[in-house]
């Protein structure tokens, strides 16, 4: 088997991560990533409009799901006086947006043991030691609920502010608008003043600690707390409006002095949309960067955690209403169990006043960032009434865009003998690859005849079509599977039932009465050693019961359903699925004539084993998953089976048995040696020998329902 598919089982059976890309957010398409197309091309033509309309000035807008691209769009003017249009990755002043950094620079230094939450501010800046302002804490300036003002810095020339200390300590003695941790109002004022607690800690300025930790490790190079004169980022700055539609005045454009000559931590950053998606990607991340950790899951929680009072900001995403967490905005809805007490965060993110937005979709893993320099503009608000639409509504099913599945289903393998076939066949309503005895991989439409696996989403099945529109195989990278019909020459699956019944003769169960077999079995990477004792009886009745230690397990069928006992559990009736697996792992259908069954088999290959010819006989159709029987075409054995089967804790898992030690038992012949492989090297392998096996033995009423009456 080829490097790349032995990947894939890997992957198939633990479910491994995504591997790390170099590129950020690598392009991908909406429906690759299971997003309306329609939806993705509204939204688009929505922020089109605004620029058309007069709304906005210009615009970018970075839709991304599964950590890719889905639509990088730019709109409108990047300066409209110099008509520079916009394009993707200009430099915006994010203003508000900069407060998330400032909270999470906070909970860095709580985590650092160097500040804690309830320390009052009067602690490190002397000026907060007033009246008004001593019992004022780092928490409620972090929740807005410390009553100081919205600004203080709006009674002089932003141009002329001296130090981020000096803003700090305008806060001092000031008259409040309610008692601290009495009510939620939002405030400049104290965001800056939390940065110069920042510098006093450190002692060091705040953008220095928000580079080192925070920028740095994120690769947010596009990225700065200040806007100096020579920043190579001015190239791309964005230009600054004010005003209403159809009518906007620039206020500042690249070439201008910076608007702050000091960090202001309340509105001071400059980023790219795709930069600051890397922030909050962190915190969607909960607190993972790229190369490490940069905050613990605790802190993240909190932040994300609705504060005490409601905030009443409007919003238009459906049925959810506005909150605030540690200088993070949030999108919430009543809990599922109670919706009295508590309220789930749906969307968390910022904004920002000269029109910068930012959406977080947690459930969904997709982000969402719309960047105006239109200052005052309200178009954020119908931007989120669509992300209502392509997010929170009826999830977009990719299937809807597909071909008609038919088309892909079918036997696949490489052009070399000997190598065993693969599937593409139903499951669960969809397209899934099928590995003999390894997996059942999902497959999830991404557009153009390209499936991505499921649990691996960076790689694609891309089927190839002939001339006529036939799909004739598929490649994975520079791997390669081609379409084949099993060959005219193989024997029909009636034939090799024939034989099969005629050598393992398993119907003389009819005449012998219950046949009982007991098993011991060995793990052997685990450790772990027990007992299996099978009850098999005609025509569809079996029962296997295990033990290993104080562990107990018993499955059996009665010919019209099977059942499961765990330990002292309830015996539970199976459904669907494990019904399915249940019976086609059974003794009938392994050595049985598999047709009384009512199994649509098929001889799907022949291939060569120790120079004999083994023929692989598939117990079911590409409607869904099937065993897979390797059957000696000398001697009519069934030496191997390559299946799916279900394990309590693990779910479904590939598995490979061999049966060897064939010896007579009143006519029957019947493996004395088994060993399994299951899709899990953590497991191994679990060898079992038969120890006894009679036939005719008497079994209480009820004994393969599990049931005693």
């Amino acid at each position: 088997m080829s490097p790349t598919l032995t990947a894939l089982l890997a992957l198939a059976a633990f479910q491994g991560a995504d591997v790390a890309s170099p590129e950020a957010f690598p392009a991908s398409t909406p429906i690759a990533e299971s997003l309306s197309p329609q939806v993705v091309a509204d939204l688009s033509e929505l922020v089109q409009s605004f620029v058309d309309d007069g709304e906005i000035v210009g615009g970018e807008l970075l839709i991304l799901k599964n950590g890719r691209t889905v639509l990088h769009g730019a709109y409108g003017w990047r300066d409209q006086a110099s008509r520079t249009p916009m394009e993707p990755g200009g430099v915006f002043c994010v203003r508000s947006m900069t407060k998330p950094l400032i909270g999470t620079a906070i909970a860095m230094l709580v985590e650092d043991r160097a500040i804690k939450l309830g320390d009052p501010v009067s602690k490190y800046l002397p000026a907060f030691d007033a009246a008004s302002t001593r019992e004022i804490t780092i928490d409620q300036l972090l929740h807005h609920t410390s009553g100081l003002p919205l600004s203080l810095i709006m009674r002089s020339n932003p141009r002329e502010l001296t130090s981020l200390r000096s803003v700090a300590d305008m806060g001092g003695g000031v008259e409040l608008e309610f008692e601290p941790g009495t009510g939620f109002h939002y405030s400049d004022q104290g965001t800056d003043t939390l940065t110069a607690l920042i510098e006093v800690v450190t002692g060091a300025p705040a953008e220095d600690f928000i580079e080192a930790r925070i920028l740095d490790p994120l690769g947010m190079g596009d990225s700065a707390c200040l806007m100096t004169k020579d920043d190579p980022l001015r190239a791309r700055g964005v230009s600054k409006y004010a005003g209403a539609q159809g009518s906007w005045t620039r206020f500042w454009s690249p070439e201008d002095e910076a608007l702050f000559p000091i960090f202001l931590g309340s509105q001071g950053l400059y980023s790219t949309a795709v930069d600051y998606a890397k922030f909050v990607q962190m915190w969607m991340k909960k607190g993972r960067g790229p190369d490490g950790r940069l905050l613990r899951g605790s802190s993240v929680r909190r932040g994300l955690e609705p504060g005490p009072f409601p905030i009443g900001a409007p919003t238009g995403f459906p049925g959810l209403e506005t909150a605030y967490g540690s200088l993070m905005q949030l999108w919430t809805r009543p809990t599922a169990d109670d919706e009295d007490e508590g309220r789930d965060v749906v969307v968390f993110g910022h904004t920002g006043s000269d029109g910068t937005h930012a959406w977080a979709f947690p459930e969904h893993n997709a982000m969402v960032l719309y960047f105006t320099q239109s200052r005052g503009t309200l178009t954020g608000l119908r931007v989120e009434e669509q992300l209502g639409a392509l997010l929170l509504g009826v999830p977009f099913d990719p299937i809807e865009a597909a071909p008609p599945l038919e088309q892909y289903l079918g036997y696949y393998c490489e052009d070399r003998p000997n190598d065993r076939y693969r599937s593409i066949i139903l499951h669960e309503g969809g397209l899934a690859l099928e590995i003999l005895g390894k997996a059942v991989v999902p497959l999830v439409y991404a557009g153009d005849d390209r499936w991505k696996l499921k649990p691996q989403p960076g790689t694609v099945i891309a089927f190839d079509r002939g001339a006529a529109g036939e799909v004739t195989g598929y490649h994975i990278g520079e791997h390669q599977e081609f379409r084949f019909e099993p060959a005219a020459d193989l024997p029909t699956a009636d034939e090799v039932a024939d034989h099969v019944t005629a050598t393992h003769r398993i119907d003389r169960l009819e005449s012998l009465g219950v046949l009982r077999m007991k098993n011991d079995f060995e793990m052997e990477k685990l450790g772990i050693s027990g007992q299996r004792i099978a009850w098999y009886g005609w025509p569809d009745l079996w029962r296997v019961d295990e033990s290993t230690g104080e562990e107990t397990a018993a499955t059996g069928s009665d010919g019209k359903a099977v059942r499961m006992k765990i330990g002292d559990k309830p015996t539970e009736t199976l459904e669907g699925l494990a019904v399915t697996l249940g019976n086609q792992n059974s003794l009938g259908a392994r050595f049985g004539d598999w047709r009384k069954r009512g199994i649509d088999a098929r001889v799907i290959q022949r291939i060569e084993e120790d120079e004999r010819g083994i023929l692989l006989v598939r117990l079911g159709d590409t409607s869904g998953m099937a065993t897979t029987l390797y059957v000696d075409e000398t001697e009519w054995t069934v030496g191997r089976l390559d299946g799916m089967t279900i394990l309590p804790g693990m779910g479904l898992i590939g598995q490979t048995i061999q049966f060897s030690d064939f010896r007579d038992l009143e006519g029957m012949r019947l493996p004395y040696r088994t060993e399994m492989e299951l899709a899990n090297p953590m497991i191994g392998r679990i060898i079992g020998l038969v120890t006894d096996a009679t036939v005719g033995v008497d079994v209480e009423e009820g004994w393969f329902r599990l049931q005693k009456d």
